[in-house]
Formats: C-alpha cells, sequence, structure tokens
C-alpha cells in the first residue's frame, strides 16, 4: 500500500484519503499509526472488490442519499458502510486477512431487503469478473468489439454483406457465418489464454454452438415467405406487412425447434430454456429498468432512433388486409415480443446456461460479442451498448440459471421503444 504524505491534501480535519488504493496522507499531521492504516488498508480492499469505480460511484450517492436526510456532512460521512465497517475494525490489525469479500454489506444491510439484494447483484457481477478476468482477453475482446463498431458504422458491413444477401439468395449462409466466425474467434484465444484448451476435446464445444447459431442466423436469413406473399397475388401494403411479419414469425420458430433440439440433446440438463420458477433478482431487474425509462426516453427521439423505430411503422401500414390499426399492431407486436423470448433462450439460455455445463464461465464473453452481432445494422447507440447489456445479463444468467432478469430488461427496451415510436406517429 502506497502512501503519499504531502501539506494540502486531503483538505479539512481528514489525516488521510484513499483514492485507488493510493493513500494520500498530511504531512503537518505526523506519521500514520497502524491503526490508521489499516483503516485506510480496509478502503483498499472494498476499493477492489467494488473494482474501484463501483466503489466511487456508491461511495459518493451513499453519502449524498444519507446527507439529504440529516443535513450534516460529518454525521453522513460516518453513517456509509464503507467507512462503518472501516471504523469498527479498524482496531483489529489482523482482520484485513480473514475478511471476507463486501463484509461491509454482510454486517449493515439487513438480509432480505431490497438493498441487500442490489449489494449481492452488482457483488455477483464483481465475483464473476474476478474469476473471469485476464486482461489480455478483455483487450482482445475490446478490440474485436471495436472493430465490428467500425465495420458497421464507417463501412456499413450490414447494407454490403448482409442486407444485400437477402437479394441473393445467400442470406441464411452468410448471416449464420458472421455469428460462428465471431463466437470462435472470441473462444477458442479465450480458453488458450487460461490454459484450458482441453475443453476444446469435448465435441459439445463445436458442434453445439455452430447448430445453434446456424438455426438462429438461419432463422434470421429465412426468406422464401417473401415469394409466398407475391404468389397469393397480395396488394403491396398487405403483402409488405406479411413480410415484417413473417420476419419475426420465422425466426421464432427456427430458434424454438433449435431449443427444444438442444434441450433433447443435452437430456433436459438445460431445464426450460432457462425460464424456471426463481424470483432471484426480480426487483433489481425492475428498478434497473424504471432508473432508465429517463435514458430510453431521451434516447428514443434521437435520428437514428426515430428513422429505426418504431419498427411497426404504423402510418405505413394503415388499412393493410383491411383490418383496423390496432388489430395490425397488436399482431406485430406479438410476433415481435415472441422473437425477443426466443432470442433470450437462445443467446442466455443455450448458449450460456445450456453451454456452461461444458465451457463454466467461459461461455459468457463469446456469447456477448456474438450477441453484439445480432445488432448489426440497428442504430449505433444500440449496436455499441448490445456488448455490454449483453455481457451483463450473460454473467446473471451464468449465476442465476434464469432468463427472467434478460427477458424484463431487453423486452421492456424493446416494447418501450414501440410504445412511444406508435405514439409519436398516432398523435
Amino acid at each position: 500500500m502506497k502512501i503519499i504524505y504531502n501539506k494540502y491534501f486531503p483538505f479539512g480535519s481528514f489525516y488521510a484519503t484513499n483514492i485507488f488504493g493510493v493513500i494520500f496522507a498530511r504531512s503537518d499531521k505526523g506519521q500514520m499509526s497502524e491503526v490508521q492504516k489499516n483503516h485506510e488498508y480496509i478502503h483498499t480492499l472494498q476499493q477492489r472488490e467494488m473494482l474501484y469505480i463501483g466503489f466511487t460511484l456508491w461511495y459518493c450517492i451513499e453519502w449524498l442519499w444519507r446527507y439529504v436526510k440529516c443535513r450534516n456532512w460529518m454525521k453522513a460521512y460516518y453513517d456509509t458502510y464503507f467507512e462503518r465497517e472501516a471504523y469498527k475494525m479498524e482496531s483489529d490489525l489482523g482482520y484485513r486477512n480473514r475478511r471476507k469479500h463486501f463484509a461491509w454489506w454482510h454486517l449493515f444491510v439487513k438480509k432480505g431487503t431490497l438493498l441487500h439484494e442490489i449489494g449481492v447483484f452488482f457483488g455477483d457481477i464483481a465475483a464473476f469478473i474476478r474469476k473471469d478476468f485476464l486482461l489480455a482477453k478483455y483487450l482482445y475482446a475490446l478490440v474485436l468489439a471495436v472493430s465490428v463498431i467500425v465495420a458497421q458504422t464507417v463501412f456499413d458491413f450490414y447494407g454490403h454483406f448482409l442486407s444485400s444477401s437477402y437479394d441473393d439468395g445467400t442470406s441464411m449462409i452468410r448471416i449464420p457465418l458472421v455469428y460462428i466466425t465471431m463466437y470462435f474467434l472470441v473462444l477458442v484465444p479465450s480458453l488458450a489464454m487460461h490454459h484450458e484448451l482441453w475443453r476444446l476435446r469435448r465435441w459439445q464445444v463445436w458442434v453445439f454452438p455452430v447448430m445453434l447459431l446456424f438455426i438462429d442466423g438461419g432463422g434470421q436469413g429465412f426468406h422464401y415467405y417473401i415469394g409466398w406473399a407475391d404468389e397469393l397475388g397480395f396488394w403491396v401494403k398487405d403483402k409488405q406487412y406479411l413480410q415484417l411479419v413473417g420476419s419475426f414469425l420465422f425466426r421464432s420458430m427456427f430458434i424454438v425447434l433449435m431449443l427444444c433440439v438442444f434441450r433433447k440433446l443435452t437430456e433436459g440438463h438445460f431445464g426450460i430454456f432457462g425460464l424456471k420458477r426463481s424470483s432471484k433478482y426480480l426487483r433489481v431487474y425492475a428498478l434497473i429498468y424504471v432508473l432508465l425509462i429517463p435514458l430510453f426516453l431521451y434516447v428514443s427521439f434521437t435520428p437514428q432512433f426515430l428513422n429505426y423505430y418504431p419498427k411497426m411503422n404504423i402510418a405505413y401500414f394503415d388499412g393493410a388486409l383491411g383490418w383496423d390499426r390496432w388489430q395490425l399492431i397488436g399482431l406485430f407486436e406479438i410476433f415481435y415480443a415472441n422473437d425477443f423470448i426466443g432470442v433470450e433462450g437462445m443467446f442466455r439460455g443455450a448458449l450460456v446456461i445450456g453451454l456452461s455445463r461444458w465451457l463454466g464461465c467461459r461461455a459468457v464473453l463469446p456469447m456477448a460479442l456474438t450477441y453484439m452481432c445480432i445488432h448489426l445494422g440497428k442504430p449505433d447507440l444500440e449496436l455499441c451498448s448490445s456488448v455490454i447489456g449483453g455481457y451483463i445479463l450473460g454473467i446473471l444468467a451464468w449465476r442465476t440459471h434464469h432468463l427472467w432478469g434478460g427477458l424484463i430488461i431487453h423486452l421492456g427496451i424493446a416494447m418501450f421503444f414501440e410504445v412511444v415510436g406508435i405514439t409519436r406517429l398516432l398523435w
């Protein structure tokens, strides 16, 4: 633990402060005692388990919340969970050697409360990152992610390579090829960096991802229903509405069929696609969704999102099939929502929960980068955020073995953009 003595910082009556594990102490207040050093070392342990930035954010938010309640900044300081642990245990010089992770949480937060559930939620994420993290691996994943973003935003990869494949009939090959390539570009180097190439000797590690992603990408690239509408003699607007609905209907059918086959091949260890009865973290997921609504509202009025959402453009499809607009909206949104259930079952369910039987926690990062690829062609912000969201939802699916969090967040976001977009078009 590095200590930097100086005459000016920290300010006021404080003798020392801990910033990212480095102690800044006032030289005019004398040398730090062993008790004071132990106090600051406890803060270092707290910062490490919260990945430093998390500690800083939590400390500031909690201090502000307590200050609003008591209107006394020093009382708010002493009442924060981090300081309560540090002051309580600073005299026990052997405490840091036997301290458990997130001890501040277990000491002062009552079990069963929402606050306790939030702490365990973020603790699970931090524990996974510590278990899976290798600097070289995550830098490599970052380079891949940035490469995908540049290929799409600068060179329009989706428009030139994937979207055009619907015209020449190769979409059912090109799209799954992109997904499978990305998956193994992440998986194989990741296992090599962890010295776990022995996992690749299992045929399931090769066969199941290829099978799953080929069906998912093939379902997205399935285009023959377009010709069916032509053969049946539908009017242009009717035909385009049926094509829009069909794009989600057939992909969902492909995914559900593949998940059923996958569950059979894994002898039921996959469960019912991760849709088991479990309430773990549901309150936290709901809280996160509510807190993000202002951001969603702001994003929904940016130019790219206005051009892309709602998927159901009622201003264009109004009058199709001779139906009322609410019938058209209702049918489409049913199939649109069903597609998200299938996507969660595929990516967080099969590729994480299912394959964790052979890959353990190494199943999450390849899924997240591949999940990013299914957002090619969507607004840039959605493409960039998908890898982070997919990674976090993958961690939580791996830890909880259920998909409810992904469904709440993923489906909730999609429906929010649809509701805002349709409301804007109608009024």
